[in-house]
């Protein structure tokens, strides 16, 4: 500690500090194509960084040079009419300033006393995100989501062969698998664990940030316990509201998990547009 910095002490004077965490780290990192859906956003630069991470977490290619399905093999009408629709909904739900929240948490304390303060979106805001985030994760209610459109893909690249059909399969099972890691950890603890065991990190689960976090469970906490209905999770939000600070870290968490999920979803309606030449809806 230098002088300076002790004289700051006695005199009382703010000390402020930052720091990077373990899966900023690896900012920049080059991507290899255009962040999906950028361009509807009310923040790029946020898409931009989102992206980062997924590639630097899965490498996914191109979703635009997905192999376009052989055009004399055509989908259904009621199937195309699903995938148009995901599609849709990703170009609406990229419009949502909730898309482009950087959050954020910030630890204040003074003479011991520390207190906790949370950047949050507008509740309304966040409930039709939320609501719009659901038709595309893991719907009830009929909605076509990345579940239902990726297994009607791969139900055509395996039905239309041609010398392409391998490399299709190959491609949506990247996508697949990048969206199951995504399910069960959120992106930002899975790039801070490859950073911490690629230094050989001896205890990764004590120091990788949002590692505690289950993706699905918070989601559906939130969704199904305050924001979209007060249904069979409503209990176990409300005993976790109890306690401001605590709530307030869990919606950050949640945020986070839905993010990471989101931005997948977005590059993913660009390998539907690219496999069946679906036009852009919005723009």
């Amino acid at each position: 500690m230098s002088l300076a910095d002790n004289e700051s002490q006695k005199s009382g004077a703010t000390l402020t500090a930052s720091f990077t965490t373990f899966q900023d780290s690896v900012l920049p990192v080059k991507l290899s194509f255009p962040p999906p859906l950028a361009h509807l956003g009310t923040d790029p630069s946020t898409f931009d960084y989102q992206w980062q991470l997924l590639t630097y977490a899965f490498d996914l290619p191109d979703p635009a040079n997905f192999p376009r399905l052989p055009v004399e093999s055509p989908i259904p009408a009621a199937d195309l009419r699903r995938l148009k629709r995901y599609v849709d909904v990703c170009e609406k739900t990229a419009t949502s300033t909730v898309v482009a929240h950087k959050g954020g948490i910030t630890l204040s304390g003074e003479k011991g006393d520390w207190s906790i303060k949370v950047d949050q979106t507008k509740d309304d805001v966040t409930v039709g995100f939320a609501t719009r985030f659901r038709q595309l994760h893991h719907s009830t209610t009929g909605d076509p989501d990345f579940a239902v459109v990726i297994n009607l893909l791969n139900k055509y690249a395996r039905g239309f062969v041609d010398d392409r059909t391998e490399e299709r399969l190959e491609i949506l099972d990247q996508w697949k698998k990048a969206r199951a890691q995504l399910i069960n950890r959120p992106l930002q603890n899975i790039v801070a664990r490859m950073v911490l065991e690629e230094d050989n990190c001896p205890n990764i689960d004590e120091m990788a940030m949002y590692n505690d976090v289950n993706p699905d469970e918070i989601i559906n906490l939130f969704n199904y316990g305050e924001l979209i209905h007060f249904g069979k999770h409503s209990e176990d939000y409300e005993k976790m509201a109890a306690e401001p600070d605590m709530e307030a870290i869990q919606h950050n968490n949640f945020m986070q998990a839905m993010l990471g999920l989101v931005h997948l979803y977005f590059g993913f309606s660009e390998v539907v547009r690219s496999a069946v030449g679906v036009k852009r809806g919005v723009d």
